[in-house]
């Protein structure tokens, strides 16, 4: 027993022994060096946050937005965080009109150059779904020409259209009631059907998202094309002087 007793206590004093070092190891940081760890993070969150109102002040929401999502994932109880908390939301919301806003801007295409002896000006946009077995994609076509004057139309592909002798093209702009306007097949024989209510139908569109326009086609069935006109740009559609 006493030979036991010899062996036990020294090993519990070394026990005890590195007991205390891992105490003293784990032993919580000083206040002074917390401190200067929230002031690493503070400072590291200002930068972020100066990126991000960078972004705002350049009106664009689109990259703010990830900006600020990320500065709330790394610094969320910063200062930085705290000032954009209450505002990322509506944030949220405006990138998501931006975005669909630019979108919908890069479906139309602005071309002014020369045309049969004078200058035309075109905004073109395609149909939003492809013309599957149905048929092929449909041009909505906005033109102006130094002596042609301005013209509304769709051009498809051969054979064309078809058009009863008194036209009338049926159209919904926005998912409301549909209306109707005078059309005409071109006698030169082009695939394409004119809107001649041009002024009229231009201004629709400008305060619209969407228009839907009935068609026939030669040897098809009627069909319905769906166009998302809302990102229209009147200003690139440049007036042209008459000859």
């Amino acid at each position: 027993m006493r030979i036991f007793n010899v062996v036990v206590v020294p090993v519990l004093l070394l026990a005890l022994a590195s007991a205390c070092n891992k105490q003293e190891q784990a032993a919580a940081p000083s206040p002074e060096a917390i401190a200067a760890a929230r002031a690493q993070q503070e400072a590291r969150a200002e930068q972020h946050y100066a990126m991000y109102e960078e972004m705002l002040k350049a009106g664009n929401a689109e990259l703010a937005l990830p900006l600020g999502d990320e500065l709330l994932k790394m610094y969320p109880d910063s200062a930085a965080a705290a000032r954009i908390r209450p505002d990322i939301e509506a944030l949220r919301e405006k990138a998501t009109t931006e975005g669909e806003a630019r979108r919908m801007a890069r479906l139309w295409t602005y071309q002014t150059s020369p045309m049969a002896g004078g200058t035309q000006s075109t905004a073109t946009i395609y149909q939003s779904s492809d013309g599957g077995a149905n048929g092929d994609q449909v041009r909505l076509v906005f033109r102006r020409h130094t002596d042609w004057g301005q013209s509304v139309f769709l051009y498809g592909s051969e054979p064309g259209f078809t058009c009863a002798k008194n036209c009338r093209v049926t159209m919904t702009f926005d998912g409301g009631s549909p209306t109707s306007m005078e059309g005409s097949i071109p006698p030169t024989g082009e695939p394409a059907i004119f809107i001649e209510e041009d002024k009229a139908f231009i201004a629709r569109v400008g305060k619209s998202k969407t228009v839907d326009i009935e068609v026939s086609e030669k040897g098809k069935p009627p069909r319905t094309l769906h166009y998302e006109v809302g990102g229209f740009d009147p200003e690139k559609f440049l007036p042209l002087p008459k000859k």
